[in-house]
């Protein structure tokens, strides 16, 4: 590991909510994982710290040094040689989660039923803005019974699946889980049929190029970093399906969905960004959102 990459942290946001502490949980086995320290963040907007005077304010976990300390004390229980940073920042939830990202290898937040807390309802907002690679934690449905729960990437033909890709590689191999690679496309907006409704003449001769040139960039991004991850258990999924509803419905067995952030592929239906944006508010596991 370099130099510069040990200088980085694993950054997640805190705010008292069980959402959150979940979150600072999976960021500390990340963290272990990958030999980083963790950096626990508490963002307090000025406008808040403006009107309470001298008192900050008060928030449903209790105050900022108590919500740190809670946080602190329950990861060091786990993970007794975890180095842990924590930090008070008196800034906009969002600014303050996407300045610490400048410098972390991940970022954390926490989300989930109770989205209209202080940083669950910034979640969006954080993956939008972070230069760094944001996991949007809520609790997975899927219960573990024996071996670990598979990691889901979905890809398209664009630069960010392939970023996406690699970074799913690196966390399954730290989770020794898995790899379920995922390619999902509407067959009918491909061909040119999107907008008949099903109806009119299928052009099967151009349905089967399209389906072998996809299959072949498939294994093409899956090679090399098979070769790479020579232990890796990888699973391909081909699909006719939008992307959203085929990874929303693979999250449901999954301990993780990994997608790129803003990629476009050259096929209609084939956009994952605005996937990406769709996992956040509807996956059943937590989404990890790659630049």
């Amino acid at each position: 590991m370099t130099s510069a990459a040990q200088e980085q942290s694993v950054v997640v946001g805190i705010d008292g909510s069980d959402a959150s502490l979940g979150a600072a949980r999976w960021a500390a086995e990340f963290a272990i994982a990958h030999a980083l320290p963790l950096t626990l963040l508490h963002a307090v907007p000025r406008l808040e710290w403006h009107f309470a005077g001298a008192e900050a304010p008060t928030e449903p976990g209790g105050n900022g040094d108590e919500v740190l300390a809670a946080a602190e004390a329950d990861l060091r229980s786990a993970q007794p040689d975890l180095v842990i940073r924590t930090a008070t920042v008196k800034s906009a939830v969002a600014t303050a989660l996407a300045d610490a990202s400048r410098e972390a290898r991940l970022l954390v937040v926490g989300s989930g039923a109770a989205d209209h807390r202080v940083l669950g309802g910034h979640a969006v907002r954080t993956v939008h803005r972070a230069p760094c690679p944001v996991v949007v934690w809520r609790a997975p449905v899927a219960k573990r019974s024996g071996k670990p729960l598979p990691v889901v990437v979905g890809i398209d033909d664009s630069e960010a699946s392939g970023r996406a890709l690699a970074e799913a590689f690196d966390i399954a191999r730290a989770l020794h889980a898995q790899l379920t690679v995922v390619h999902m496309w509407e067959l009918d907006a491909a061909v040119g049929m999107g907008d008949l409704g099903g109806a009119g003449n299928m052009d099967w001769q151009l349905l089967d190029v399209l389906e072998t040139q996809q299959r072949r960039r498939m294994d093409e991004l899956v090679q090399p970093l098979a070769r790479k991850y020579p232990d890796a258990h990888v699973v391909k999924v081909f699909q006719d399906v939008s992307p959203a509803k085929g990874l929303t419905d693979l999250s449901r067995q999954a301990q993780l969905v990994v997608v790129g952030s803003h990629g476009r592929g050259r096929l209609a239906g084939s956009v994952l960004g605005s996937v990406g944006q769709n996992l956040i508010h509807h996956a059943e596991c937590p989404v990890l959102v790659v630049r």
